[in-house]
């Protein structure tokens, strides 16, 4: 908290006295930030570090051919976690019920303040394991190529390492089911991308063109669902997560842009409880890109060339489809209404000098 001192202006502003206004910070007294959302300091958290171990295995064959594979590890520990709410009513306390709801003496551990958050709270954790593979062909007969292909897990319990509300002040829809129970965030990451396959190449066809390939296939990313409602933000608890009551993945051909996963597969959470859905529990879109280019250089004189370009984006024209909406309660909850671009077409012409 800051007081702001003013000072008379009506003398001569080219007064040499003139400071203008000052701020003067106000003494850390009990009453500092009283009804206001505060951010504590655990002073004990070390700052975080990374550990990695890979092991691979490379084949050359033929005259222009190589394979690579291998795998790759790693631990991330002590990651800054989401806001948590220091002043959350306890699981023992939210199951009083409606007892709560009356006069009752204050439950909540801070009782002068909204939100209670540690600032940068160090306690999160993430594991990562992978195999990836490598194939190369080095330019020979006109023609390069280079395909990959990774299958990874990624696990953690910090769904984003830096909250913005760090910058502004403690929030109260933090992302957290439950701030005493970190064990209900452990879930495959938000940014866990299973299957990714990716392949670019490049043949020199006869009289100067030039014909390039860019293929990339892979898994959707892992999405959150909660309830649009929270019962128990009278508690401090930042989301309210439904219940699963069945597997919210569809088979593949039952699956459209207004029902992406089975919606049916959860229900509501009541007052007072905690849901039983996982943080990550149903899987977004995968991404599936074709893009082509047909190249044609001429040189004009040593350090000039005109080039033309034909080139097309999402040849196959696949719907690039965005998340579904995830906020169980809501109409749209499981449908998909955006998507990135279609098949795209393009001409250019370039001046090199």
């Amino acid at each position: 908290a800051y007081e702001i001192v003013s000072r008379d202006w009506s003398s001569d502003v080219c007064s040499s006295d003139l400071q203008g206004p000052s701020v003067t910070p106000q003494p850390a007294t009990p009453d500092a930030g009283l009804g206001q959302g505060v951010f504590g300091v655990q002073r004990n958290n070390g700052s975080g570090y990374a550990q990695q171990w890979n092991l691979s295995l490379q084949k050359t064959f033929g005259e222009n051919w190589s394979l690579e594979a291998g795998y790759l590890g790693s631990k991330l520990t002590r990651l800054g976690v989401p806001d948590i709410n220091l002043n959350q009513l306890t699981v023992d306390q939210l199951a009083l019920g409606n007892s709560i709801l009356s006069r009752v003496p204050q439950l909540r551990p801070f009782p002068r303040f909204t939100a209670v958050s540690l600032y940068r709270n160090n306690v999160g954790n993430s594991t990562y394991h992978s195999f990836q593979s490598r194939l190369e062909k080095r330019f020979s007969r006109g023609l390069t190529l280079s395909a990959s292909y990774t299958f990874s897990r990624l696990i953690d319990d910090a769904g984003s390492v830096f909250d913005s509300a760090v910058l502004t002040g403690p929030v109260t829809n933090f992302q957290v089911a439950d701030s005493y129970n970190r064990r209900l965030e452990k879930d495959v990451s938000t940014g866990n991308v299973p299957h990714i396959a990716s392949m670019g190449a490049v043949y020199q066809l006869p009289f100067g063109w030039q014909l390039s390939a860019v293929v990339r296939i892979q898994s959707g990313s892992p999405l959150s669902v909660t309830q649009a409602t929270n019962l128990n933000a009278f508690a401090g608890f930042g989301i309210q997560r439904p219940s699963l009551v069945g597997d919210p993945t569809l088979p593949s051909d039952q699956r459209t842009a207004a029902r992406w996963f089975n919606t049916a597969a959860f229900a509501t959470t009541p007052q007072f409880a905690i849901g039983t859905a996982s943080r990550n529990p149903v899987r977004g879109p995968g991404y599936r890109d074709l893009d082509l280019a047909l190249i044609r250089r001429v040189s004009l004189a040593p350090s000039r060339a005109i080039e033309f370009r034909a080139e097309a984006f999402n040849v196959t024209n696949t719907p690039p489809l965005g998340s579904p909406n995830t906020s169980y309660g809501s109409s749209a909850f499981g449908s998909i209404t955006n998507a990135l671009d279609p098949r795209v077409f393009e001409l250019v012409l370039k001046l090199q000098f």
